[in-house]
């Protein structure tokens, strides 16, 4: 028996032999070394074969070692993010080195870029038959970003606005429509709710994020009907290599602010780290960030101007390829956030004369699985399914100061019916289908085909409590108890003909919207198209043009769920009960230029949009009831037109040196004038302007790199003057009661300055010390109301005062 055993042992070690023997005589190993033009080694940059997940990442002296790659003619790719991509053709050859040198030059104007947004597979940025703008990571960390709404003034057309001093309430605007026209997604999924956008943008921190990709218009086709402004598709970061980073940095904001009685700490930490399996596999990165801000008082009369803040985040991304042709990708993302402004932070939000607080618990994530069917990896199924929950207790409320006459009262009656609970669920699942074909009707074509299900559900409660004044308890009444649900099919082709792209697209969604509280139920089926065209007038030139179609339906929108609370008023969002969906068409058309003269990289761009708005959402307020509440009625109006032109520039002289600047000129009207005023009285609150929306705006930033270690970036935006409602009973300066009014804000320029050293500490580990001004001349609103009756949604100019900051970094990817 033992001898048996012995030769069962031989035999199978035989075979193992034999096995090992026969693999490493038909696979080799492939050495190099990736540089840039300056033949500095590039580190982490990601070194393939194409086609195939066989490769490895250049360790801190650029160097790549790739196991087990199989004899014979093979393409090898080196790529890094911010460098041109570079292929070459090999012939491995066992039993000899096969050594490989790549020179990859820096791709400053992003123009190797591969983008998902256009048409929701990748593609390079310069074949895209849209414009696609990207925020890279390398840009939120020179400017100093800590999360989204920092980072997006960065991009043509692009302007992050505060709409409240008392909660922080922020929306971005894209080509002048507000927040709920625009689509915002995560890895493409549309899991951002109507909830999670009323802060949702200060939710997402900077080191969690790969780039910010942005279409301006036609998207509606294949993201939703929510673009019709356009789409901001935030890519988080995937795992490439072993990597870590930890930082932090301290803020003190209104640094000799005028009017300012002190000065607010703003500390965050965050940290990110990524492993990857040895065979490139298995992947995942981890992240969080903590920011503890204090409220500011931009006038020093008790009342917030910047809310406080404690926020954490957290989540993960992580993959696993099951073989070279299928890939599962998992993500998980948490917030915990408190928020406070008004005044007497400190005690209970119901004893103070004006409080707003919100407390979020987030929780999001979702699944992905990609499948190829050939090596060719020209036809992809994927299979996708995401979900986000919220959790949040708020309070927008103001003490009773006053009796029914007008007289104050001796001791204010605190409001506890001002405290609320909101529940929010919104699902996205769906599937997509991508092929190449050779030749479709007249040209080379990519098919794209999807299905997806959109479902939200919300319920928002205002809470029982106990009178003292009745001595009786009141019920808990039902605001809002809203399910939406959206079946939504789309469909495109794009052409290849050599001198031209050509894409037809077209979107079929299908919704129904209940409010359970009033039994209230809309559903319709609507169809959006979409063409785009790309003319390759030459190597460096090309114009595009494009068309899209898109719609709002008539349900609770982000905004719906934020209170301005005063000592006057409480605002309340609410949908006319004869609301209709708003629809859009949507026509761009631009002229880009990219040439490069030696080193020296441009870029130019000039775009121009013209949105028609069909039955466009208009806000009319309502008078101020018993219990000093004030609707906001949503309703339709007759018609609206959005026209612009977009210009973005890019420079980039040698590695030292990089420039790029965007100006957006533009109108936003009424196709008839709209009193968006509260007092009918006053009749120079009608206008046919759409509120809020500068004819002029842009930004700009300049790097320098004088030395390896050494950045200095100088950064600004420009924000033209807009119309905005002054609505009447705070106080100004010198006490006098403010009579409500249609304002033309001043004009603001938002210079920064950002230092940033960093020390080599030993192989791949850098230790960074950054130091800046933001605001550096402080332009910052500065005519906010006084005391508690004040409109806490006169709120415009830049988002943050003169602050000065510090921060430290370690890890071995900054």
């Amino acid at each position: 028996m033992r001898s048996i055993t012995h030769l069962c042992i031989s035999i199978f070690m035989l075979i193992s032999l034999s096995i090992s023997v026969n693999a490493e005589n038909i696979t080799a190993i492939v050495k190099g070394k990736v540089v840039d033009l300056n033949n500095e080694p590039i580190p982490y940059a990601s070194v393939a074969l194409e086609g195939t997940s066989i490769g490895a990442v250049t360790n801190f002296n650029g160097e790549f070692e790739i196991l087990n790659v199989p004899a014979g003619h093979c393409h090898i790719v080196a790529s890094c993010v911010g460098f041109r991509t570079d292929k070459k053709h090999f012939d491995v050859k066992l039993g000899q080195a096969n050594t490989l040198t790549f020179k990859i030059n820096e791709d400053f104007i992003g123009l190797d870029q591969v983008v998902v947004t256009a048409d929701r597979n990748k593609i390079k940025r310069k074949d895209s038959p849209v414009v696609v703008n990207s925020i890279s990571t390398k840009l939120l960390q020179q400017t100093s970003a800590s999360n989204l709404a920092d980072g997006l003034v960065f991009s043509p057309g692009l302007r992050v606005e505060n709409d409240c001093n008392n909660c922080g309430f922020s929306q971005v605007r894209m080509n002048g429509l507000e927040g709920p026209y625009t689509q915002i997604l995560i890895n493409s999924r549309p899991i951002f709710s109507g909830l999670a956008g009323v802060y949702g943008l200060e939710h997402i921190p900077s080191n969690m994020i790969q780039r910010v990709e942005v279409v301006r218009g036609g998207g509606s086709a294949l993201f939703g009907g929510n673009a019709i402004a356009g789409t901001i598709n935030i890519i988080t970061k995937d795992p490439i290599s072993n990597s870590f980073k930890a930082g932090v940095k301290y803020g003190a904001v209104g640094v000799g602010a005028d009017g300012a009685g002190s000065v607010a700490n703003d500390i965050t930490a965050d940290f990110n780290a990524s492993v990857v399996s040895e065979d490139h596999k298995s992947g995942i990165f981890i992240f969080g960030m903590n920011r503890q801000r204090e409220d500011w008082d931009a006038n020093d009369d008790g009342y917030s101007d910047l809310v406080k803040l404690e926020n954490i985040s957290a989540g993960l991304r992580a993959y696993h390829k099951f073989t070279d042709l299928s890939k599962l990708t998992f993500e998980y993302h948490v917030v915990d956030e408190f928020r406070r402004g008004g005044d007497q932070l400190n005690l209970p939000a119901h004893q103070a004369k004006v409080a707003e607080q919100v407390k979020h618990r987030i929780n999001s994530g979702g699944l992905v699985w990609d499948q190829f069917f050939n090596k060719d990896r020209n036809s992809k199924f994927s299979v996708f399914a995401s979900a986000q929950h919220i959790d949040r207790d708020s309070y927008y409320g103001a003490a009773t100061t006053h009796d029914e006459n007008g007289v104050e009262l001796a001791v204010r009656i605190p409001d506890y019916g001002a405290y609320g609970k909101t529940e929010d669920l919104a699902i996205s699942t769906g599937a997509q289908f991508y092929t190449k074909m050779n030749n479709l009707l007249f040209a080379p074509a990519d098919l794209t085909f999807g299905i997806e299900n959109t479902y939200n559900k919300l319920k928002d409660d205002k809470l029982g409590y106990y009178d003292i004044e009745k001595k009786e308890f009141t019920p808990t009444t039902n605001i809002a108890d809203q399910k939406s649900n959206t079946i939504g099919a789309f469909a495109q082709s794009k052409w290849d003909l050599g001198f031209m792209n050509f894409l037809l697209g077209v979107r079929m969604d299908s919704y129904n919207v209940k409010n359970d509280e009033n039994g209230h139920e809309e559903s319709n089926t609507v169809f959006s198209p979409r063409a785009n065209v790309l003319f390759k007038l030459s190597e460096p030139m090309q114009f595009r043009m494009s068309y899209a179609r898109g719609f709002r339906a008539p349900q609770i929108f982000d905004e719906d769920l934020h209170i301005e609370a005063s000592g006057a008023r409480r605002i309340i969002h609410e949908n006319d009960p004869n609301l209709k969906e708003e629809t859009s068409n949507s026509y761009t058309a631009s002229l880009d230029y990219t040439k490069s003269f030696g080193k020296t990289q441009t870029y130019f761009l000039v775009e121009g949009f013209f949105t028609d708005l069909i039955d466009p959402f208009v806000n009319e307020f309502s008078e101020v009831d018993a219990s000093g509440n004030m609707v906001m009625l949503r309703k339709n109006a007759n018609g609206a037109v959005v026209k612009g032109m977009n210009f973005e520039f890019k420079l980039a002289p040698s590695h030292k040196w990089d420039f790029q600047m965007g100006m957006t000129v533009q109108s936003s009207k009424y196709d008839d004038a709209v009193d968006q005023g509260e007092d009918d009285d006053t009749a120079n609150t009608t206008t046919d302007e759409i509120l809020r929306t500068p004819e002029t705006y842009g930004y700009f930033a300049l790097n320098w790199k004088p030395l390896h270690e050494f950045t200095t970036t100088l950064s600004g935006s420009y924000t033209g003057p807009m119309s905005l409602i002054h609505l009447g009973g705070g106080a100004d300066e010198m006490g006098n009661e403010i009579q409500e009014s249609l304002v033309k804000s001043d004009r603001f320029t938002d210079l920064g300055i950002n230092f940033s050293y960093h020390f080599d500490l030993g192989r791949d580990v850098k230790l960074q010390f950054d130091c800046g001004v933001k605001n550096i001349f402080n332009s910052f609103q500065d005519d906010f109301d006084y005391g508690s009756a004040r409109d806490a949604g006169y709120v415009y100019g830049p988002l943050n005062p003169r602050t000065v900051y510090f921060g430290v970094k370690l890890g071995n990817i900054l």
